[in-house]
């Protein structure tokens, strides 16, 4: 039986069309809900599904974000290089429908945690705030900011964020430890993450098997 299929040359797309092909093929994607604070002390909140752990030694993490329409940089961005914090808070299932309140364009004299009635509590040991509601999270300082690519304005397209995790917090009923005192894998069913897929569509993780790795 043959097959044909679509050969899609990356040079010969549009920025908008590659983005269609890179958020639908490579999905699911955790999201990373992204609390800043600008230098006036002013609080952000945005997620992001361009995120991913990099490294355990130091933990590490990485964060792509892009530019708005016209060019100009996010909130997110100008916060995390002004001020090198930011704090990463988990997505549940129950939190889906603030998170996704919170990826509003808005200007940054408008808090998207009161726009979308979101509580926060005060981090450990950087200052933009965690989620109040996130059964776990990370807190994080930037390491590296890459800019990648170029936009029609000349300016990067977008900007890889790479940070280290300097504090983890999670609910007391998801940590267990075995008898030697090292840290059990999280149950996936307590933490019910939700993961990005192409367009509007997220997925749960509700549905999952085991696959041992091979000797």
């Amino acid at each position: 039986m043959t097959t044909s299929n679509h050969e899609l040359s990356a040079a010969g797309l549009s920025a908008r069309d590659i983005y269609r092909l890179m958020t639908s093929l490579i999905a699911p994607r955790p999201i990373a809900w992204v609390s800043t604070i600008d230098e006036q002390g002013r609080a952000n909140l945005a997620p992001f599904s361009y995120f991913q752990a990099v490294c355990s030694a130091p933990p590490t993490i990485v964060l792509g974000i892009g530019r708005r329409g016209q060019g100009a940089s996010k909130d997110t961005l100008a916060n995390i290089l002004a001020t090198g914090e930011l704090t990463i808070s988990h997505v549940s299932h129950a939190l889906v429908e603030p998170m996704n309140a919170s990826s509003a364009d808005l200007p940054p004299e408008i808090s998207e945690w009161e726009s979308a009635g979101i509580a926060s509590e005060p981090a450990h040991q950087v200052r933009p705030a965690r989620v109040a509601a996130a059964l776990a999270g990370l807190e994080c300082r930037l390491t590296h900011a890459i800019p990648l690519g170029v936009d029609g304005s000349g300016k990067p397209s977008s900007t890889l964020v790479i940070a280290e995790v300097v504090h983890f917090w999670a609910r007391e009923t998801l940590i267990q430890r075995d008898e030697r005192g090292h840290l059990r894998a999280i149950d996936p069913a307590l933490l019910d993450a939700v993961g990005r897929l192409g367009g509007d569509t997220y997925a749960t993780t509700r549905e999952r098997f085991d696959l041992p790795r091979p000797a």
